[in-house]
């Protein structure tokens, strides 16, 4: 699975205590921070652009950040049925060309190469991904997407 991550936006990382998850970075990693002793084990690999993590507890939430040369990562961690196993983790770039990925009555969501554009539909604000939007906003392609509380992608 790939994400392509846009600056300064939170991503969701779906584990489960069964298996840990391995993300595989473009560029060394300098820096991890991931939640409170006792939530998450994480180990770099010895070429520093891997990373294996495993939550310790079920029913957890915390925050990581990872640091490469030239990118700052921010993940959501939780807890889920449907975890995520490998994750390839690339910088994203806002697209200027777009396909449609899925159209509701509420929002339609078009895909580029490395973003994603939700284009809200409906009268009020949409919330997502914890972000409210009143007409349209840019999201990482390939990450979790939710939307008024339903995870509508990955």
């Amino acid at each position: 699975m790939d994400f392509y991550i846009l600056a300064k936006s939170l991503t969701y990382l779906f584990l489960t205590v069964a298996s840990p998850t391995t993300l595989v970075f473009n560029e060394p990693i300098e820096y991890i921070s991931a939640g409170k002793n006792g939530d998450v084990t994480i180990h770099r690999s010895n070429n520093k652009m891997m990373l294996v993590v495993q939550p310790l507890k079920e029913l957890m939430s915390t925050n990581m950040i990872v640091i490469t040369k030239n990118n700052h990562f921010q993940f959501r961690i939780q807890t889920s049925d449907r975890p995520h196993n490998i994750v390839y983790v690339y910088p994203g770039k806002v697209n200027t060309t777009f396909l449609k990925r899925l159209e509701t009555a509420d929002f339609r969501i078009l895909e580029g190469d490395s973003s994603v554009l939700v284009l809200n539909r409906s009268d009020s604000a949409l919330k997502v991904n914890d972000q409210l939007i009143e007409r349209e906003q840019y999201f990482s392609k390939g990450v979790p997407l939710f939307i008024n509380e339903h995870r509508i992608l990955n």
